[in-house]
């Protein structure tokens, strides 16, 4: 089978689909989190996707916002077309997920991060909160914080030490030279 990235998945069936994200690797299924296309079989590939534990936040978020989900965010529920049902109810389990802390929060390595998006967002739901109004999906700040401010990831180099005195050539100490201080009393 084909690489993901060169996978044409309009080519495939729903049940072809799946059995191939089930095969998938954590960073495979970030990969399709993030390039997955919504007029296809969201609610099935995506879904289950979604509810997996090796999900990173950066994934889950940009799949969340591959959706455009502002254009249902303030129509009550009864308004929204039958067609969209189910992709509303997996953006529903992915706003919950977020929430919950569910998806792993590493992000430093991600490329498909919705950035803009994500502050434009977090701004209107500001707004939404001084105007006394709510939109169907909230992000809880403190959530997506790591993506609004990325920590650079450190890259931790080898401490040198130059051996002390009862050292090893390792630079450790020998337990002999750890003890001896503690019998001289």
């Amino acid at each position: 089978m084909a690489s993901f990235a060169e996978m044409d998945w309009s080519d495939l069936s729903e049940a072809e689909q799946l059995a191939a994200v089930r095969r998938a690797r954590p960073d495979e299924l970030n990969q399709i989190l993030c390039e997955y296309d919504w007029s296809l079989y969201p609610e099935t590939i995506l879904g289950w996707a979604s509810a997996q534990r090796s999900v990173n936040l950066c994934a889950a978020i940009t799949a969340f916002f591959n959706a455009d989900p502002m254009r249902f965010n303030y129509l009550p529920r009864s308004d929204i077309p039958a067609r969209y049902h189910g992709a509303c109810r997996l953006l529903d389990a992915m706003a919950q997920r977020v929430n919950a802390g569910f998806y792993l929060p590493g992000v430093a390595h991600i490329p498909c991060i919705r950035q803009k998006t994500l502050r434009a967002w977090m701004h209107y739901q500001q707004e939404d909160v001084n105007e006394n109004r709510r939109g169907r999906w909230v992000f809880e700040e403190e959530m997506v914080e790591p993506l609004l401010n990325p920590v650079p990831e450190v890259k931790s180099r080898p401490v040198r030490r130059s051996a002390p005195d009862g050292a090893g050539k390792t630079g450790i100490p020998v337990l002999g030279a750890l003890v001896k201080p503690l019998m001289n009393f």
